[in-house]
């Protein structure tokens, strides 16, 4: 029988680095290898209690859909969060909540942009990206950021040679995934003024808008310019409070020509999760910001313990990040991916190995990430430390083979 071809739109689709390996993470683990979890963003911090309590909470006699806005107290709830904290002046209508920061953005390719249209990008970038613009038709152009710089923002001439007549937007991650760059006032302020000289939206992912360390403070780039109608916030949960299953994100923007458009993908999706959506405005309503900041002081302890640790490994070069739970960092060998498979499949040292993301499926220049690796610090401090020291021994053995 003849092969049915199916689409270049799913073919073309990258596949994720951060899970593209994971079968064989299994496949160790099933041997009794002890894997630590260097290559994905999934909090080890418990989810909170009042998400669960309000879930049991729940009493009505039908799970029905939900507005596809959203629930209008998750909508209220969430602006009275950034209002009170980033001194916003922002509305449940400035709101639509999405399945997922991953559903908002793709509300936004969708609703900004045909297929063809262009989005800029700061490589390396969030894989998903990449996912999301094979799967909506959009062009992601890449500007480069260098390790060596600590992956702050090109040049105005590097990002105007990418414009064109068909660029609709510049999206950026803040803090960022998966270098963990914090981006200033100054930067988003930049990014701003040349969105308004050739007339197209700022997007700007703050899904971990609250993690950011030392002396940094958090900031969302709607405080820059509380009314600019071409700016729009992602937002998440599943970060904030280690609710990454509930899948419950928000598309955020004073502009309800945008706000009105991307109703009309939401609503052929009909609405987010409706027993969610409660226990999250329960959620956000009850828990302090005393809540987060412990978390916070936490990510940043092993943020140090991370830094420390692979500052010791003879030849990765890596740089201090401000924000998220991210570190991009460079190896002394040419295949990054070679090595992380190796790892999983033929490396353990006292039955334990080490599995990491590689750095080249978070470039859209491929070739640029091909000595890196993303690491994510979202497991205790302890098992960092050993994991590194696991890794180390790793890459001598690579390198000795």
């Amino acid at each position: 029988m003849k092969r049915i071809l199916l689409s270049n739109r799913a073919r073309f689709t990258p596949t994720s680095p951060i899970r593209k390996l994971a079968k064989y993470a299994n496949q160790a683990k099933e041997k009794g290898v002890k894997v630590y979890h260097f290559n994905i963003g999934q909090p080890d911090i418990a989810s909170p209690s009042v998400f669960y309590n309000a879930m049991k909470e729940y009493t009505e006699p039908v799970i029905a859909y939900e507005d596809s806005r959203g629930n209008k107290t998750l909508r209220r709830t969430w602006a009275n969060y950034l209002n009170t904290n980033y001194n916003l002046d922002l509305t449940e209508d400035n709101f639509i909540i999405s399945m997922g920061a991953s559903e908002a953005l793709l509300f936004i390719f969708m609703s900004c942009c045909d297929p063809g249209d262009e989005v800029i990008v700061f490589d390396p970038t969030y894989a998903n990206y990449i996912s999301f613009g094979a799967e909506s038709g959009v062009d992601l152009i890449p500007v480069l950021s260098d390790l060596e710089n600590n992956f702050t923002l090109p040049s105005k001439e590097e990002i105007e040679k990418k414009i064109t007549n068909r660029t609709r937007a510049i999206l950026l991650c803040n803090p960022n995934n998966p270098t963990g760059t914090v981006y200033d006032e100054n930067d988003i302020k930049f990014l701003l003024n040349i969105c308004e000289e050739y007339n197209f939206f700022l997007v700007v992912d703050e899904a971990y808008r609250e993690y950011v360390y030392d002396s940094i403070k958090p900031k969302c780039a709607l405080e820059i310019d509380k009314d600019n109608p071409r700016i729009i916030i992602i937002d998440s949960l599943s970060k904030r409070y280690s609710l990454c299953g509930a899948r419950l994100g928000a598309l955020i923007t004073k502009n309800q020509d945008v706000l009105s458009t991307v109703l009309h993908i939401a609503q052929a999706r009909l609405c987010a999760p409706t027993i969610e959506q409660y226990a999250a405005a329960k959620t956000i309503e009850q828990l302090p910001i005393s809540y987060l900041e412990k978390i916070r002081k936490e990510y940043q302890e092993r943020r140090d313990v991370l830094y420390d640790a692979i500052c010791q490994v003879q030849g990765i070069t890596a740089y201090k990040p401000e924000g998220a739970f991210y570190m991009t960092v460079q190896f002394p060998i040419d295949n990054v991916e070679d090595f992380a498979i190796y790892l999983l499949t033929q490396f353990s040292y006292e039955n334990k190995t080490s599995f990491i993301a590689p750095g080249a499926g978070f470039y859209m220049q491929n070739g640029k990430g091909n000595n890196k690796a993303r690491l994510a610090y979202c497991i205790n401090k302890d098992d960092i430390k050993d994991g590194i020291f696991v890794l180390q021994k790793g890459l001598e053995a690579y390198k000795n083979r």
